[in-house]
């Protein structure tokens, strides 16, 4: 009989092998440490104020895309995990985990106040801390992927519906 330990140690193994085989050498990876946990991600490789504009650039093409619950391509429609993950791969050829859980799990927590175009935004739309992401694009704002109306959008953190529920900042980006 298998245990649970040995079956997660096998399919974080099989995602170790695939994300490995996508995409090109100089790719950051989605990094699996010690038992299971996903190692973090620091962006050195570029400057934040370079990579935010790419990321700004890369997020802003996105608007009006269709929401797709587990979608992460421009021809199936994207989640909010799935739009970022998009957008860094994209952007900075970063390849972040899948989930929102996950990719908290890899970046660092900083102050509101200290937010940079590029950081990431989390909420709590569903009873989990990070049940809900977006990318920050500055002034306020933040760009998303919301199950609601359906399609990729801007919206404000200081909106009542999201300040009530935002659960955090974080970044990838080394400081």
């Amino acid at each position: 009989m298998v245990t649970c330990n040995a079956q997660r140690r096998a399919v974080l193994g099989a995602l170790v092998l695939f994300l490995s085989a996508c995409g090109t050498g100089n790719q950051q990876r989605v990094q699996i440490g010690k038992q299971g946990h996903l190692a973090p991600i620091r962006i050195t490789k570029i400057s934040h104020q370079q990579g935010s504009q790419e990321l700004l650039l890369q997020s802003m093409s996105l608007i009006g895309m269709p929401y797709r619950y587990g979608g992460s391509t421009r021809d199936n429609g994207f989640d909010c995990s799935g739009m970022v993950q998009y957008v860094y791969q994209q952007a900075l050829q970063v390849n972040l985990p899948r989930t929102a859980r996950d990719i908290a799990a890899v970046s660092t927590p900083i102050r509101m106040r200290d937010l940079q175009v590029g950081d990431l935004v989390f909420f709590n739309t569903s009873g989990q801390a990070y049940s809900h992401m977006g990318l920050y694009i500055g002034n306020g704002k933040f760009i998303h992927a919301p199950s609601s109306n359906g399609v990729i959008r801007t919206a404000r953190l200081d909106q009542p519906y999201f300040s009530q529920r935002f659960t955090g900042a974080r970044t990838l980006f080394a400081r």
